[in-house]
């Protein structure tokens, strides 16, 4: 009995220290994905929509993003924080298909766009009000992610609002 005890007891200590280990690990590269993006200049660096009707279709809105330092900066990839917002960037010539939100299973690719020293790129979002169904009414906070590789870093641009019923 005491044996058995003893196996278990060893058993509950390893699981313990393999979940702090990858809790840290884990967090260890969130902070390397969070890096100071600080020369990617937002403008507007928020916006509040308001009062959005949940049946008054899509509401869209666009960001200006500048690189503001003397290297080409690499945009990995383009993320959402809900499946009720998408967003596309176009930078110069080139633009993206829109982006949602990533699924564990089903990730977004890269889109590999630089962004010139003093360039400015457009980054468009579209927010679907109706995406929750009659039950998705009331007060709402969302971002978009912009990852880079170059300089290593997320960039988020905020929105919030309050879905009503009409």
């Amino acid at each position: 009995m005491q044996k058995d005890m003893k196996i278990m007891l060893g058993v509950l200590a390893f699981s313990f220290l393999l979940i702090v280990g990858l809790a840290f690990l884990v967090g260890g590269k969130e902070e390397a994905v969070l890096g100071d993006m600080s020369s990617v200049q937002v403008t507007p660096g928020f916006y509040e929509l308001g009062n959005v009707p949940i049946d008054g279709g899509v509401t869209t809105r666009e960001y200006e993003i500048r690189n503001t330092t003397e290297n080409t900066m690499k945009l990995k990839k383009i993320a959402t924080s809900c499946m009720c917002t998408e967003a596309k960037i176009v930078v110069g010539d080139k633009e993206t298909r829109f982006f949602g939100m990533e699924h564990p299973t089903d990730k977004n690719p890269s889109v590999n766009l630089e962004i010139a020293p003093n360039e400015t790129a457009k980054v468009i979002v579209n927010f679907d009000p109706a995406a929750h169904g009659p039950q998705g009414t009331g007060p709402f906070d969302r971002t978009v992610m912009l990852t880079f590789s170059d300089p290593a870093g997320t960039k988020e641009l905020k929105f919030n609002g309050t879905v009503v019923s009409q």
